[in-house]
Formats: structure tokens, C-alpha cells, sequence
């Protein structure tokens, strides 16, 4: 056999492979395509007419900015997990704002508990939420489900997880902007419930479709 030969065979029908951009880049562009839509969903639902005076209230402020905080991390390390090089380590560091948004959450319950007692811990069942979470996830879902599959299968499962994390933590975050419940069972029960349901159906579609999707971004 002509070894010359074969390695000619073989590279002759190369096509020049794209770079992929930096992690960081690749997040504002998924920022990029995901808020702009999340807004029209919002605005279309119509803001809460409180919204005023819950951004006053430090435990809404601090939930909302841990979900933001969530998402951000968890779609850069999703993102940068589809670049070859990226380090093991990083991948998890979106524990971190996780970690701060249950606590944020567990600290809004312990207060109605101390100042209600039992009332404070009162579950209605809201099925109504979900419905909401997925229209304003699904821009993000959607953009980060192509982005990953745009990057190299290297940590497909890290990339999947944290990927659907993002996008269903930044939903959560633009649901509270027009869903007016905020009793902190409720908030953990049905937001916080909601994103890990969310994140799981998102996780199983991904991999049972990733072939499918289209290789852009």
C-alpha cells in the first residue's frame, strides 16, 4: 500500500474547519438571540402590577439575580464545554449560583414560616406557571440546544445539563416578571420545581434529538 497515496486520499476532500469562538463570546450570543424574544413574551403577558415594589424587596431582588447569575454561569460552562481545551475544573462552578439561588429561596420560607407560622407554608397547586415557563424558556432553550451542538462532543452530557439549566433558570427569572404568586412555598414548589422539570425534558430531548439539530452559530 501507497502510504503517500492514502494520506492524500484521505485529506484531499478537507474542508477548512471554523475556529470556534471564546466561551465568553459564544454566551453573548446566545444572550443575544434569547432576551430579545423573552421580552416580547413578557411584555406580551403583561408585567405584574407590583412589579415597582418587588424589586424593593431584597428577597425577590436576590432570587431574581441568583436565577440571572444561574444562567449566566451555567450557559458560559455549557457553552464552553464544546470547546476543545476547556478545562475539566470549570465544569462546576455553575454549582455555585445554584447553590445561592435554593438558599435565597429556603431564606424567604424560613422568614414566612417565623412570621406566619403554618399560613406562611400554605400550597395551592398553580399549574398555570408551567405553561408560562415554557413560552419564555423556549427561545432560550432552543438557541442554547443549537449553540451546543454547533461545539465538539467532547463533554456532551456537562454541556447538556448545564445548557438546559441555563435556559430553564433564565425562564424562571422572566416568569416572576408577570407571574404574580410569590408565597415561598409556592416559589420553591412551582419555580424552582419548574426549572428542574424543565431542565430534565430538556435534557432527555436534547440527546434523544441532538443528532437532528442543525450545526450552526
Amino acid at each position: 500500500m501507497d502510504t503517500d497515496a492514502l494520506i492524500a486520499s484521505l485529506v484531499g476532500d478537507l474542508k477548512p474547519v471554523r475556529r470556534l469562538r471564546p466561551p465568553a463570546m459564544r454566551l453573548v450570543t446566545w444572550l443575544a438571540v434569547a432576551l430579545p424574544v423573552m421580552a416580547m413574551v413578557v411584555l406580551s403577558m403583561g408585567l405584574r402590577p407590583d412589579l415597582t415594589e418587588k424589586f424593593a424587596d431584597p428577597n425577590f431582588l436576590g432570587q431574581e439575580l441568583a436565577a440571572v447569575a444561574t444562567a449566566v454561569v451555567a450557559g458560559w460552562v455549557a457553552l464552553g464545554a464544546g470547546v476543545p481545551g476547556f478545562p475539566r475544573r470549570l465544569l462546576l462552578i455553575p454549582a455555585a449560583p445554584l447553590a445561592l439561588w435554593i438558599v435565597t429561596l429556603g431564606h424567604q420560607c424560613i422568614e414566612e414560616w417565623l412570621r406566619l407560622g403554618l399560613d406562611g407554608m400554605e400550597f395551592h397547586p398553580d399549574p398555570k406557571c408551567i405553561p408560562g415557563l415554557i413560552l419564555v424558556g423556549a427561545a432560550p432553550a432552543i438557541a442554547m440546544a443549537v449553540m451546543i451542538r454547533s461545539g465538539a462532543q467532547l463533554q456532551a452530557t456537562a454541556a447538556i445539563f448545564w445548557g438546559t439549566l441555563a435556559a430553564a433558570s433564565l425562564a424562571a427569572a422572566g416568569l416572576r416578571l408577570f407571574h404574580p404568586e410569590d408565597a415561598a412555598l409556592m416559589v420553591v414548589v412551582w419555580q424552582f420545581g419548574s426549572v428542574v422539570l424543565f431542565t430534565t425534558v430538556l435534557t432527555l430531548v436534547q440527546r434523544a434529538l441532538g443528532p437532528t439539530l442543525v450545526h450552526a452559530v
